[in-house]
């Protein structure tokens, strides 16, 4: 495991994503990238449906064929958004994401900063802040992406390499975290700064996850007996 880019995402169908991988060699570079290969590629071009009531930043919005934003949804720019991708109302795009085809951002979801690759769900009351989702992703409701430390200071990824943990800087105070291609984030689970999800791994709900997950991996909250009293 070298912890590159296709480690953890399959990017023969995202030329987009493809390219701004293409010169990192850790994947969580690809964090910090993103923003500027937004500005760089972005084309003014809404090629899919707006309906009446949503607000998408001028001149600063790409929106592929076939994709529909319904009313009461905000995005502000730069944003890019491929083709048969819904957003739906109530959502909120806050600038510098890059979304893929195929994709359900849903409603009550915040997210800034943000890949999301092929065929996934952020689908109702998800914050998502300078995270890379992979394909076919599933965050359920309430799941959500933690990117700043309570003591302001940078945020590090520790990963096992040659039989030992080693820690490298990201170089970014904001930095949520890596899911992996094919993997489930159970309602109300909470990705602390810098957590790695490798590939179809299963996070159960109210899951606290941090530091990195190896692929295939299910993690799973420990269970709290519920006791049940008579009223007096």
């Amino acid at each position: 495991m070298n912890y590159a880019p296709d480690d953890f995402f399959d990017l023969t169908d995202a030329p987009r994503a493809s390219a701004l991988f293409k010169p990192l060699t850790y994947v969580w570079e690809g964090v910090g990238a993103l923003p500027g290969f937004i500005e760089d590629i972005l084309e003014d071009r809404i090629l899919g449906e707006v309906e009446e009531g949503a607000w998408l930043e001028p001149g600063r919005v790409f929106l592929g064929e076939g994709s529909k934003v319904e009313r009461g949804t905000i995005i502000r720019g730069p944003a890019i958004i491929g083709s048969n991708t819904t957003i739906r109302s109530g959502a909120y795009l806050r600038g510098h994401v890059l979304i893929g085809d195929g994709c359900v951002i849903g409603w009550g979801v915040e997210m800034r900063q943000t890949l999301v690759l092929n065929g996934s769900r952020v689908p109702h009351f998800n914050g998502v802040y300078t995270s890379l989702i992979g394909n076919a992703v599933n965050m359920a409701g309430k799941a959500s992406t933690a990117n700043y430390r309570l003591n302001g200071q940078e945020v590090t990824v520790q990963v096992p390499m040659d039989g030992r943990p080693v820690r490298f800087s990201t170089g970014q105070t904001l930095f949520g975290a890596v899911i992996g291609d094919e993997s489930s984030i159970g309602g109300d689970s909470l990705l602390q700064p810098g957590t790695l999800i490798g590939r179809r791994c299963i996070v159960y709900p109210q899951s606290t996850v941090s530091g990195y997950i190896p692929h295939d991996s299910i993690v799973k909250r420990l269970e709290t007996p519920m006791t049940v009293l008579p009223r007096e």
